[in-house]
């Protein structure tokens, strides 16, 4: 009895022994496959990542490869685009020159060309012209009459380039000897007497005086007229002097002037009303009791001060002589 006890005693050991030695097998075999199966994971997922990083690098490959050949393929066209001068082709678009004339503000407050009429005196359509009023005074806003002024000077510049006729008109007082004096130094045409009804609208008649006066005078400087008697030369001087009066400024004037500069538009009415009916550029020097409506272009100014004329006719004249200095 005892031995069968042990027997089976023995046989159970061996038995747990074996069934241990089983789990441990078992154990290793899974951990082996889960190891072989981690492995080929990590294969997978290496071999992933290294296509995937396979496939991320050739389209960068490609990409600058595309870059060079755009770099090389590029058409030569596109670098005279670049390196075009754009202002060039304002200024010859424009054509706005580097000569005209510096406009300072503080030498036009020193001439006095803000000072406007009186505000009882006044056209309402020169209120974008003007600052404000002092002791019942309109004060013109300068940076505005430089804006004005400097347009007026470009056009001048113009018409001088391009050779065309300017009658310049100042009958007052304040106005006659610096348009006069402007004029002969500019070679311009100019009225500083009076402004003869029809100059523009019935210009082929006047013209005929204009003619008469160069006549009477080519004839008594050249002898012609030596053989009248003395009533008669005497009668030639005084028409000639009269025809002088209206006409000196106009010898040589064939035709309608292309442009017209006015000093006080509204003392010359006539001027204005002409040059709109026939059509000729009207440039003015305008004071605050202007209508500006009818004209082309409006500086305005002071128009009574001598001051404020000469400084606003010296500067159109540098920009005139400026722009024959450039057709020549």
């Amino acid at each position: 009895m005892a031995e069968s006890k042990t027997n089976s005693k023995t046989k159970q050991a061996t038995a747990s022994k074996t069934s241990q030695k089983s789990v441990t097998k078992k154990a290793v075999s899974k951990k082996t496959t889960a190891k072989k199966t981690t492995a080929k994971k990590t294969v997978k997922t290496t071999a992933k990542k290294t296509t995937a990083e396979k496939t991320v690098k050739t389209p960068t490959k490609k990409t600058t490869a595309e870059k060079k050949t755009a770099e090389s393929t590029k058409t030569p066209t596109s670098q005279p685009e670049s390196t075009t001068p754009k202002p060039e082709k304002k200024v010859d678009k424009t054509s706005v020159p580097t000569a005209l004339p510096e406009i300072d503000l503080q030498e036009m407050f020193e001439a006095g060309v803000h000072f406007g009429h009186k505000t009882s005196n006044w056209h309402p359509q020169m209120a974008p012209y003007i600052y404000g009023s002092e002791g019942g005074v309109h004060i013109f806003d300068l940076e505005k009459t430089a804006e004005q002024l400097q347009l007026a000077c470009e056009r001048f510049y113009q018409l001088a380039k391009e050779g065309k006729t300017l009658l310049m008109v100042g009958t007052k007082r304040s106005s006659r000897e610096i348009i006069k004096e402007a004029a002969t130094e500019m070679g311009c045409f100019y009225i500083v007497s009076r402004w003869m009804g029809g100059l523009l609208t019935n210009f082929e008649q006047l013209q005929k005086s204009i003619l008469r006066m160069t006549d009477i005078e080519k004839g008594l400087e050249s002898g012609k007229f030596d053989k009248y008697t003395k009533y008669e030369r005497l009668q030639l001087d005084k028409e000639k002097t009269r025809l002088e009066r209206f006409f000196v400024g106009l010898q040589g004037l064939k035709g309608k002037p292309d442009c017209v500069l006015v000093v006080d538009p509204e003392k010359e009415k006539i001027v204005v009303r002409e040059s709109s009916s026939e059509g000729v550029e009207l440039i003015a020097i305008a004071d605050s009791n202007t209508d500006p409506r009818k004209i082309d272009l409006v500086i305005p100014a002071n128009d009574d001060s001598s001051k404020s004329v000469k400084y606003i006719v010296n500067c159109l004249k540098t920009a005139y002589n400026a722009g024959k200095t450039a057709r020549e």
